[in-house]
């Protein structure tokens, strides 16, 4: 098939490239010259595992391209990708205008009957409003429902191994391209959930928030533990025994981050308000998100009696491993509020350095960022771990006291990835998250 995928971002990129490896002949299109460019001298715009090495095989391929604009033969495309970001407003819902932008694109582009499939996270009744905006073009275009399931920092992998493929079609016809497009990824078994749009659209925001949903709730256990004494480690094993509910996200740290979670928990509140639906349960995990990275925050200003006038330093800078992605990162509220309290800041991670600087460029003068992880901790007052990227895992805790600064420094796991016993056996303070001193101990026996 000929495809067109409107944004160059991590969903635009990752299925446009991941259609071209299937292949199928794709365009990616972006309205920023500046990435175009960079996309067509072979320079990736984010950091995403093996996507860099699938771009560059199907390009030389001649399957995949970059452009700013639709030209012939891509005016003939079976299927136009919707691919481009719903930033939240100021009230909590997401901002649809550049998905409409490409509707009209589309609509004054197309040249032939094709199916225009939004992977765009958007709200309820957003097909709707968009099928009414390509009704205007000249040939026949149908609107479909077609959400995007991929993790950032295994996009690639969740590509080619989904959990399943959902989609929301008005007509026979469309369900049927969408399989002839899928059936690659069918070969081991049947992935697809096919449904009507409002559903598919729902389907992404209840994923996203259920979700976010179970990290918050360990969070929020996870004070309770610092209060009562209790051991989150334990916590979190006897609740994931019970097969019912399972152990995955059910880890405590310094809250969720990122472009999905934050952003659809809070734009299906804002969806419920707006049909009069009170979401309570997601304007709940929003809040306790929030209160989390306070909850962090707090724990290094009660170790330290004051950060005004201390360096701290933190190693991981974004959201999470595998990525370079600093939006709603834990590691930059973290430093907001240590550089608003007086703190200086230094830092380090294997791909968000350039971000996480860019995120705080107003308070260039009392944050740095160093490319090796150690010499981040030169004469810092305490460390603080919030990305459990793989070097993080086994470091060499001897040195970590070298660096740091006292008699004693502070090691904040924000994780609870280190073992506490032989980080106190080096003369450092250890302080996890929802782990009393005395079941520290036992953790690292």
């Amino acid at each position: 098939m000929r495809l067109v995928a409107f944004g160059a971002g991590y969903v635009g990129l990752v299925t446009g490239t991941g259609m071209a490896e299937l292949g199928h002949e794709v365009l990616c299109v972006d309205i920023d010259p500046d990435k175009i460019q960079r996309l067509n001298d072979g320079v990736v715009p984010i950091y995403e595992p093996g996507l860099t090495d699938l771009i560059r095989r199907n390009e030389r391929s001649g399957r995949l391209r970059f452009s700013i604009e639709v030209a012939p033969p891509f005016d003939e495309a079976d299927v136009y990708f919707i691919a481009v970001g719903t930033p939240p407003t100021d009230g909590g819902g997401a901002d649809t205008r550049a998905v409409m932008a490409a509707a009209d694109q589309i609509a004054r582009t197309a040249k032939r009957k094709a199916l225009v499939a939004i992977k765009s996270t958007v709200p309820v009744g957003t097909c709707d409003a968009v099928q009414e905006r390509v009704n205007r073009a000249k040939v026949p275009l149908e609107v479909v429902s077609n959400p995007e399931f991929l993790k950032e920092g295994a996009a690639v992998s969740d590509f080619f191994r989904p959990d399943r493929i959902v989609m929301g079609a008005r007509t026979e016809e469309a369900r049927q391209i969408l399989r002839r497009l899928y059936a690659p990824l069918q070969l081991s078994g049947e992935r697809l959930v096919i449904t009507d749009p409002r559903s598919s659209e729902l389907v992404k925001y209840a994923s996203n928030t259920m979700l976010a949903m179970r990290v918050s709730f360990m969070n929020e256990l996870s004070r309770l533990c610092h209060v009562t004494g209790a051991d989150i480690h334990a916590v979190r094993l006897g609740v994931g025994s019970d097969s019912r509910i399972g152990n995955r996200f059910l880890y405590a740290g310094p809250g969720y981050g990122g472009s999905c979670f934050p952003k659809d928990v809070q734009a299906l509140a804002h969806l419920g308000k707006t049909h009069g639906v009170a979401m309570r349960l997601a304007e709940a995990t929003h809040a306790a998100n929030e209160e989390q990275a306070a909850f962090v925050t707090q724990l290094v200003e009660e170790a330290l009696g004051t950060v005004s006038g201390k360096t701290v330093a933190l190693w991981g800078l974004a959201f999470k491993p595998e990525t370079d992605d600093v939006r709603e990162s834990p590691a930059v509220k973290l430093a907001a509020v240590l550089l608003a309290h007086g703190a200086t800041v230094v830092g380090h991670d294997p791909e968000a350095g350039p971000n996480f600087t860019r995120a705080l460029e107003a308070h260039q003068a009392s944050v740095t960022v160093h490319d090796r992880e150690y010499d981040a901790l030169d004469g810092a007052d305490a460390l603080v771990l919030l990305t459990e990227w793989r070097s993080y895992r086994a470091p060499n805790f001897a040195e970590i006291k070298r660096r740091l600064r006292g008699a004693r420094p502070l090691v904040v796991d924000a994780r609870n990835i280190w073992a506490p016993r032989e980080i106190e056996a080096e003369g450092l303070r250890y302080q996890g998250i929802g782990v009393p001193p005395q079941a520290a101990s036992r953790k690292g026996d």
